[in-house]
């Protein structure tokens, strides 16, 4: 069953929040404008070692319009994705991200965030705590279009920062310290097109051609976030970067920072393993804006490590997001990285862990890419 047993419009009902000043429309705040079945509200986060023997990610997302709200997170050691997957009923109050032995608690808005799994018969659990070192960077909106339908249509904001907790597989426990843990959080909502098959080929012509990067990086006192969507290599939809100061102590976080410079200008110069779908190395350089400083090239290092976000629910033919699984569902698996298969739609959106440089300074971060049809450039069919 993919739909609740009764209408997908979210019922009227009254939550807390309507009590604050925080409407945008004459609607109550759980019923979304639009009607649409993939309006959407979400999380993401991860983090991952600065030597590369660890990375986890945790997703969750509330399609009220679905009566749907999803979680999941994985952890990846020594090769393998461990993954534990819940889904449930839309609560009453939005706020409640509780599914099972997995929790989400936003402890301070924009500054501190919790994710708990309790002991289960995944073998996993983790008390995860994340701690901003930024202020949250709005990125443009973004749009966009196959034919006459609207398959996106969504605002994101990015935070960097670092973890301190553990996590625990089959009784083996990781300790995470903020200085060996980077991570970022990102918060996106509006409308996004869920339907896409997993089962896609890239060479089809149902699927257009698109290359998308999305490149969080952290410096020692700055941080730069990179972003880009072209369809086709002659047409780019959005690119954007921005400079980022960080601070020391969380304490220091400002929800808007003026420091924050922003530039709609960069060139990828990457180098690619084409039968993988890979960016392996290369650079990339931001244009300053007009009477900024000169431009900045970041030079791409040796990968450490390479995540799936399939492991938590994206294009999943099982636990793929929005999916009705009743009132309350869990599940888990594992799965070794040798097995990703990158002409899948299911395993074209990766991370690759590494350790950059710009200007003569150490970083170290992902890139989020993917290469969904040919781009000749790179020699991708």
């Amino acid at each position: 069953m993919t739909s609740p047993p009764q209408s997908a419009t979210a019922p009227a009902l009254l939550t807390a929040l309507d009590d604050f000043c925080v409407h945008q429309s004459a609607n109550v705040v759980r019923r979304p404008v639009s009607d649409s079945p993939n309006v959407y509200d979400r999380y993401f986060a991860n983090g991952f070692a600065r030597d590369g023997s660890y990375y986890f990610a945790i997703s969750l997302g509330r399609f009220a319009n679905r009566q749907v709200m999803d979680a999941a997170i994985t952890f990846q050691l020594g090769g393998v994705h461990h993954s534990f997957f819940a889904s449930r009923r839309d609560p009453e109050d939005p706020t409640e991200m509780q599914f099972g032995p997995l929790s989400l608690t936003i402890v301070r808005p924009m500054r501190e965030m919790r994710v708990r799994l309790e002991a289960n018969d995944s073998g996993l659990s983790c008390d995860l705590l994340f701690m901003a070192r930024s202020a949250p960077i709005l990125e443009s909106r973004s749009t966009s279009e196959v034919g006459d339908h609207q398959a996106m249509d969504l605002t994101r904001w990015t935070q960097f920062g670092c973890w301190t907790g553990w996590f625990e597989i089959d009784g083996h426990r990781t300790s995470i310290t903020p200085a060996a843990c980077a991570g970022v959080k990102d918060r996106s909502w509006g409308q996004r097109d869920y339907g896409m098959s997993d089962e896609a080929k890239f060479g089809s012509a149902a699927r257009p051609s698109t290359f998308w990067n999305w490149i969080p990086l952290q410096f020692d006192d700055f941080a730069i976030h990179s972003l880009r969507f072209e369809k086709g290599e002659s047409d780019q939809v959005l690119q954007e970067s921005f400079y980022v100061p960080l601070a020391q102590n969380g304490e220091d976080v400002v929800l808007n920072d003026t420091r924050i410079v922003r530039s709609d200008s960069w060139r990828h110069d990457y180098q690619v393993d084409a039968p993988r779908r890979q960016i392996i190395g290369g650079s990339f350089t931001i244009d300053p804006e007009p009477g900024g400083a000169r431009p900045r090239r970041i030079e791409i290092g040796e990968t450490l490590l390479t995540a799936w976000p399939y492991a938590i629910g994206y294009h999943h033919p099982v636990w793929r997001h929005g999916r009705w699984h009743g009132e309350l569902a869990t599940g888990h698996e594992r799965w070794h990285v040798d097995e990703a298969d990158m002409t899948k739609e299911a395993f074209v959106l990766m991370h690759r862990i590494l350790h950059v440089r710009c200007e003569g300074k150490s970083g170290f971060g992902f890139i989020e890419q993917s290469f969904s049809g040919p781009y000749a450039r790179y020699g991708v069919e």
